[in-house]
């Protein structure tokens, strides 16, 4: 088990260095919309034993399938103007993957496209192990798959088959930038008029009544 945290911790090293590539002109990702995750590997995770729960801010249900859907709530990150490359982090929300008494915690989930390879990198928790910045999941459009680092560490601390490369599911991101200032005074400015409006409407609907 040693050897496999030493893994991770390495994996979790290369990817920090990776992550130093840069936006071009990139603006803020506003906090809003979440993401959502399908994992319709929720049967062979069943079968193996595997229960997954939401963690913090995080929510999951079951569809008509019995497979598990996610949603992550988009705390910000950075996006190019032209949507080609973004950072979007989900800063307080994770899953549980839980077998036989261990908990594996992955949270904080930072999808980064400006990588050769679209990745999902995250918190991992294990006891009192706690390493950052894992390769977690990489992406094909909208399939997410099990990296070799993350299959090889749950199949060590829970005890599965090494599920590495193996579709987990799809995801469906819809990261939005920051309004600009003016964006914000001229919201204000509508939802003062909206407001002054509903208040007229409501003082000649009394004043009818009287």
């Amino acid at each position: 088990m040693l050897s496999s945290l030493r893994a991770v911790a390495l994996a979790g090293v290369a990817a920090s260095s990776l992550m130093c590539s840069s936006l071009t002109h990139a603006v803020d990702v506003a906090p809003i919309g979440p993401t959502v995750v399908v994992l319709t590997a929720t049967p062979v995770l069943t079968d193996a034993g595997v229960t997954v729960a939401p963690l913090g801010s995080g929510s999951a249900f079951a569809d008509a399938s019995g497979n598990l859907i996610g949603a992550f709530p988009i705390t910000g990150g950075m996006l190019d103007p032209d949507l080609s490359n973004a950072r979007i982090e989900h800063v307080g929300s994770g899953l549980a993957l839980s077998r036989a008494g261990t908990t594996v915690s992955l949270e904080n989930f930072l999808i980064d496209t400006t990588l050769p390879t679209d990745t999902i990198f995250g918190k991992v928790t294990v006891g009192a192990t706690v390493l950052q910045d894992v390769p977690l999941f990489s992406l094909t459009g909208l399939n997410v798959f099990l990296t070799d680092t993350a299959g090889g560490a749950l199949s060590t601390f829970l005890g599965i088959p090494n599920l590495a490369g193996a579709q987990l599911g799809f995801a469906l991101t819809n990261p939005l930038p920051v309004p600009e200032p003016g964006t914000y005074a001229m919201l204000g400015l509508g939802l003062a008029m909206l407001g002054l409006a509903a208040r007229r409407r409501g003082t000649r609907i009394v004043t009818v009544r009287a």
